[in-house]
C-alpha cells in the first residue's frame, strides 16, 4: 500500500532509488541543486550504465549546478519551465513529494510526500499512472543538447578563447576539404563539445555560447569533453584537443 513520507524518510528513499536502480533513473524537480552526496550516487548509477533523466527549469538552473549534472555519465537533461511536480522513481518503486531537488530542503524545511512500489500489488495502477505523466512531462519537455542558445539574449557577448596561433595551413582549412563539408568561404557546421549543438567549426571555439559561458568560469582548456567538434561523435575532448583520433588523424594524414 501507499506509504507515507516525512522529510528525513523522503530523502531516504530518493537515495535508495537511485543506489538500487537496474536500468533507469528519472528525477523531476523544477530546482536543482545537488550535494556531493546525491553527486556522487547520480555518477555511479551513470558508471552502472543506468540510463537518468532530469528535467527541470533552466531559468532556475545555475551554471555550476549544470556543470555537475552534465559530468554525470548516461544523463539526459531537459528543460520545462511549467514543471513543478516533484517526483523520483526507477524501474521498481517512485517518490512523490514537495521536496525539491535543492539542498536546503533538507534543513529547516518540512516536507511529506508518497512510496509507491511496484512490489506492492494494490501500488501497481497508481506507480503505472505517475509514470505515465512523468512521461508526458518528459516528452513536453526540451531536451539541452539542442537548448544551448536558448538562454542567450541578444545583447549578450561571448568572447571566444585565445589559442596561440597555428603555423602553415589550419586544421580548419584542412577540414573544409572533407567530404561532405563545405568549403572555407562557407559556414561549416561543427559541434559543441560539451552539448553537441549544432555550431560553426571553429577550432578556437568548439563551444556554443551558453556552454561556453560555464567552460569560461574555470578556463580549464584540459577539462575532458565527451563531442568531437568536427564529426559529432562521443570522443574524449578538449579546449585543447577539440578532434577526435579519427578526425586529427584525417587532418594530420594529407
Amino acid at each position: 500500500m501507499v506509504e507515507f513520507l516525512n522529510t528525513t524518510q523522503a530523502r531516504g528513499e530518493i537515495e535508495g532509488i537511485l543506489t538500487k536502480a537496474k536500468t533507469n533513473i528519472v528525477v523531476i524537480s523544477p530546482f536543482i541543486k545537488i550535494n556531493d552526496d546525491l553527486v556522487s550516487r547520480l555518477n555511479d548509477a551513470g558508471r552502472r550504465n543506468v540510463r537518468i533523466t532530469l528535467v527541470c527549469r533552466e531559468e532556475d538552473l545555475k551554471p555550476e549546478e549544470r556543470m555537475k549534472i552534465e559530468e554525470t555519465p548516461n544523463l539526459e537533461l531537459r528543460f520545462n519551465e511549467r514543471v513543478h511536480a516533484k517526483c523520483f522513481y526507477n524501474e521498481r518503486c517512485m517518490v512523490i513529494t514537495s521536496l525539491n531537488l535543492y539542498s536546503s530542503a533538507s534543513g529547516d524545511n518540512r516536507e511529506m510526500g508518497v512510496l509507491l512500489s511496484s512490489d506492492t500489488p494494490q501500488d501497481r495502477n497508481a506507480l503505472e499512472d505517475a509514470k505515465s505523466e512523468a512521461q508526458f512531462i518528459i516528452r513536453e519537455s526540451s531536451d539541452a543538447r539542442r537548448n544551448g542558445n536558448t538562454s542567450r539574449k541578444p545583447s549578450d557577448k561571448v568572447t571566444p578563447p585565445k589559442t596561440a596561433k597555428r603555423e602553415g595551413k589550419s586544421i580548419q582549412d584542412e577540414l573544409s576539404n572533407f567530404s561532405g563539408m563545405e568549403t572555407a568561404n562557407k559556414r561549416i557546421d561543427g559541434f559543441c563539445l560539451r552539448c553537441k549543438a549544432p555550431i560553426p567549426l571553429n577550432l578556437d571555439a568548439p563551444y556554443c555560447p551558453a556552454c561556453y559561458r560555464i567552460w569560461a568560469k574555470y578556463k580549464d582548456d584540459e577539462f575532458e569533453e565527451n563531442v568531437c567538434h568536427a564529426c559529432g561523435q562521443r570522443a574524449n575532448t578538449s579546449m585543447s584537443k577539440p578532434l577526435c583520433r579519427s578526425c586529427y588523424n584525417l587532418v594530420k594524414n594529407r
